[in-house]
């Protein structure tokens, strides 16, 4: 966990019996299920901010049937398994950072999120060379250029972070909503559909490569369509009327994401 620093005072985390501590003795202690809390409380907008604790299950158990296996697989493809480092924004419940885990084994893989409830599904059975941490995307407790990739998979972020914390010669793997993702759902659900934005490059970052991956998205009935809606901003949207409707119906709809790699300027 060399790549951690203190939120309080930006020295070198190290780690002790109880979790880590920096030179200024500032203590973060390990939770019980394996990660930290490094989310300094003038930072929180809220009680409990990020997603819910409802919607972050809600996504395990989508992901965990591997709907989105074509996007996992074009990140695959991206990401060197020679990396010694990556830094996954918004980790939310682990899906995709343990992923990043199974296909760079030798890296020490660190997942940031907001969200206590998603980090705690995150850290639990994780290995020695995964780290979950409760902070701020704005705020990193993560070391100046210490990271070969940072991945950002639907997630908010601060440019001048991400500059940071990036090595050099490093990757900065963006992943966006395309234009037709979900679309069926979309149509149903709003009366004006308002196109996904185009991504545009960070400050201080120059794209260098980017691809879209579309795939049919066919769900059953039942339980992993609950999944799905219940994941997505449409939840905030649904009467329980239409979510009933579209649970009975299932989901045949399109899949489809913008993958952008940038480089430091």
């Amino acid at each position: 966990m060399k790549a951690l620093i203190c939120p309080l005072c930006s020295l070198a985390l190290v780690q002790n019996h109880q979790g880590v501590t920096c030179a200024n003795l500032h203590q973060f202690d390990r939770s019980k299920e394996g990660y930290f809390n490094l989310l300094p409380v003038h930072y929180k907008n809220s009680r409990e901010p990020g997603d819910a604790k409802q919607q972050l299950v809600a996504r395990r158990k989508f992901l965990a049937a591997d709907y989105f296996l074509p996007l996992s697989d074009d990140l695959k493809k991206i990401v060197s398994k020679k990396i010694t480092s990556l830094l996954d924004i918004g980790c939310g419940e682990g899906h995709f950072t343990r992923l990043f885990h199974e296909h760079c084994s030798d890296a020490e893989i660190y997942g940031v999120d907001i969200a206590k409830a998603g980090v705690r599904l995150a850290a639990k059975g994780c290995s020695d060379k995964e780290h979950y941490i409760v902070a701020s995307s704005h705020l990193l407790p993560i070391a100046d250029e210490s990271m070969d990739v940072i991945t950002r998979i639907y997630a908010p972020s601060k440019d001048e972070e991400l500059a940071r914390t990036l090595k050099p010669d490093g990757s900065l793997i963006i992943v966006t909503p395309g234009k037709m993702h979900l679309i069926g759902l979309r149509e149903k659900i709003y009366k004006i559909i308002n196109p996904h934005p185009k991504p545009i490059a960070p400050s201080g970052f120059t794209e260098v490569e980017q691809r879209s991956v579309t795939f049919d998205l066919n769900v059953p009935s039942g339980e992993l369509t609950e999944a799905l809606l219940k994941m997505t901003p449409f939840s905030w949207k649904l009467s329980s009327e239409l979510m009933t409707s579209l649970v009975q119906r299932g989901v045949n709809d399109l899949a489809e994401f913008q993958i952008s790699v940038y480089r430091r300027d």
